[in-house]
């Protein structure tokens, strides 16, 4: 079940994603990641109490939650406010695949020689079928030079996409730029890694309920130092906290929960190597509601990617 959770989760944040692309165009990535997962946090404390795992974080030692504390810091609050810096300086081209490909790499390696997981044949064979796929998927071919389609913010929470010249919007990355890659894969990997060897018999749902909280506390405290006013933004036009909050919600509280579940009963590798599909699992969703084009090129990141699964849950 915990490589299904794992699948559960990167189909939650592929359909998270959508509406996210909309929202990210009007408000600050770390204001809208800090968003989101406050959001999340307000609901989690009444699945604890539904689940019926909250005597498990009372009967936890403080070291335990501490560092389960740690990795929603280091996930959620380094982690992830590198990347958002990476995407701004670096664009998506050139950060998604460099750091989900550490991430993967990192993680897998880590969950074998520190943690003792089990290495198969399939597990670094899927690996790197996977990575190829979404290589191929997030990185466009030649033909993709002569048009992009470009996402401008609307009115109303659903954007309006519209076709663009495509041209260089990013400069070479440059060794300050190497280093953000590498840092993101190194913060993502350890907390991962962290998680799972610090939970002891924390059950999913008390874990995650300690760790979010954590990356949200984290990233809200850098948005009121470093950002107050952009902060404060979406707290003025409804549909777009409205957003935020549904976006928490669904992706955050829920696609956490699983992401969770799945480290804690399937393993950090096989999880990193399996929430690594969704931007594969996007692509439906991003050509229904954003009309991107299906290309030969996908077809087979999509091959590359569901034989890469198969491998990894043999």
């Amino acid at each position: 079940m915990g490589e299904l959770a794992a699948l559960i989760a990167a189909m939650t944040w592929s359909a998270t994603s959508v509406a996210l692309t909309s929202l990210a165009a009007r408000t600050s990535p770390v204001v809208l990641s800090a968003l989101r997962l406050g959001s999340a946090t307000l609901l989690l404390p009444f699945i604890l109490w539904a689940s019926g795992q909250a005597g498990d974080i009372g009967d936890a030692s403080t070291w335990t939650l501490l560092q389960v504390v740690g990795s929603g810091f280091v996930g959620y609050g380094i982690g992830d406010t590198i990347y958002i810096l990476a995407l701004k300086r670096l664009g998506m081209q050139r950060t998604f695949p460099v750091t989900m490909a550490l991430f993967i790499a990192l993680t897998v390696a880590g969950g074998v020689v520190l943690l003792d997981e089990p290495l198969t044949w399939g597990l670094p064979a899927g690996a790197a079928l996977i990575g190829a796929g979404i290589y191929l998927i997030v990185i466009p071919g030649k033909d993709a030079n002569r048009l992009v389609r470009q996402v401008v913010p609307a009115d109303s929470a659903v954007a309006t996409v519209v076709e663009a010249p495509a041209g260089p919007a990013f400069a070479a990355p440059g060794w300050s730029g190497y280093a953000l890659l590498v840092l993101v894969g190194v913060f993502w990997a350890v907390a991962t890694l962290w998680l799972a060897s610090a939970k002891g018999d924390l059950g999913a749902i008390a874990a995650g309920s300690v760790r979010t909280p954590a990356g949200a506390v984290a990233l809200l405290a850098f948005a009121a130092t470093m950002q107050p006013r952009e902060l404060r933004a979406p707290f003025r036009n409804r549909n777009q906290i409205l957003g935020i909050v549904a976006a928490g919600i669904v992706g955050t509280a829920f696609g956490s929960l699983m992401y969770v579940y799945a480290v804690v009963t399937a393993g950090a590798a096989r999880t990193a190597v399996l929430s690594a599909t969704s931007p594969l699992l996007a692509l439906p969703l991003s050509m229904i509601f954003l009309g991107e084009k299906f290309t030969r090129r996908i077809g087979v990141g999509t091959a590359c990617c569901v034989l890469g699964i198969l491998m990894v849950v043999a």
